[in-house]
This record gives structure tokens, C-alpha cells and sequence, in this order.
């Protein structure tokens, strides 16, 4: 069924004329959030404003304003994948996984111990963007960062350290 309606979107895209087309993307920019942000970043000098605006929910998760953090990593993980539908520039998603990262150890340190799914999502996100570092070969811009963020673990406890260190040697190794 997906195949059909992409091929009447793109028969329809074929329809339109130039003007009927800038009309609709237009429509779009208007109505979807999505597609605003999109073209924020994609047509911006800076994508600093919009990053800013998912670190800060990623924050808020964990550090509201007035009382206590949910530490959803439910929520978190969310901000996350909504930024990655946005995001023209990998280097955007890595510093944004750092944030998630940094934010949970920031949490730990505050709170106290958590649990073992708190640092399996950390860990994860720790080696994701680990990856992506490799891929995007940002190894010099980033290395020293996830080091730091690896080495703030070696006090807490459920192995996350080891699992940092982990992800680390793999995509870092010298």
C-alpha cells in the first residue's frame, strides 16, 4: 500500500506547476512543525538556535525548572529521534546524544545510584554517538569529549564505566 501512495504523490508532484508547487511546500512549512524546523536548519547560517532548543528539552526531562526530573529515558530518547527527522548535519545528532549523555551522568552524580535501564539507554547513547563520530571521521573534534564523559563514570556502579570504555576503545582505538 506504500508503494501506491508514493506513486500518486509523485504523480501528483508531476502535476503541479512551479507556482502550485512553492503553494504546497509553503502549506506544509505552515502546518507541520516538523517541516519548519526542517527548513530552519536546512536553509539557516546556524543550526546552534534549534540544538539548543532539543538540549534543553533533553535537560528539562532530567532537571525541570521546579521540582524533580522524570528521567524518562523514554522521553529523552524521543527528543532524540524527533531531531534526527530534522537534522541536516550528523555533527548536530552527536552533540546531541553527547548532551543526553552528559545530562544522565549529571543526574547520577545529583540523585544517587539509578538502575540498570538508565545505564544500559546512557550507554547506548554513549555508543552511538561514538559511531556516528567515526563515520562522520569527527574522531579529532570529539575523541576528547567522550573521553572526559567515559572517565566522569568510573565511580558509578552497574558496570557503565566498563561499557563506556567499551564502546570508546572500539571506535577510538590508537
Amino acid at each position: 500500500m506504500r508503494k501506491s501512495i508514493k506513486t500518486e504523490l509523485n504523480r501528483y508532484l508531476k502535476e503541479l506547476n512551479r507556482d502550485e508547487l512553492e503553494k504546497e511546500i509553503k502549506k506544509l512549512y505552515s502546518k507541520f512543525g516538523d517541516v519548519k524546523k526542517y527548513y530552519e536548519l536546512e536553509l539557516g547560517q546556524d543550526t546552534s538556535k534549534v540544538l539548543g532548543e532539543y538540549k534543553d528539552k533533553i535537560r528539562k526531562e532530567y532537571f525541570p525548572n521546579r521540582g524533580f526530573g522524570r528521567a524518562s529515558n523514554k522521553e529523552s530518547r524521543k527528543v532524540i529521534t524527533e531531531f534526527k527527522k530534522i537534522s541536516i548535519f550528523q555533527k548536530d545528532v552527536i552533540e546531541l546524544l553527547l548532551c543526553r549523555v552528559e545530562t544522565m551522568i549529571e543526574f547520577t552524580n545529583k540523585y544517587g545510584d539509578i538502575d540498570e535501564s538508565f545505564y544500559n539507554s546512557l550507554e547506548s547513547s554513549f555508543k552511538e554517538a561514538c559511531k556516528l563520530v567515526k563515520t562522520e571521521k569527527l574522531e579529532k573534534e570529539y575523541r576528547g569529549e567522550c573521553r572526559r564523559l567515559m572517565n566522569e563514570t568510573y565511580h558509578i556502579g552497574w558496570g557503565l564505566y566498563d561499557g563506556l570504555q567499551y564502546s570508546y576503545d572500539s571506535f577510538f582505538a590508537e
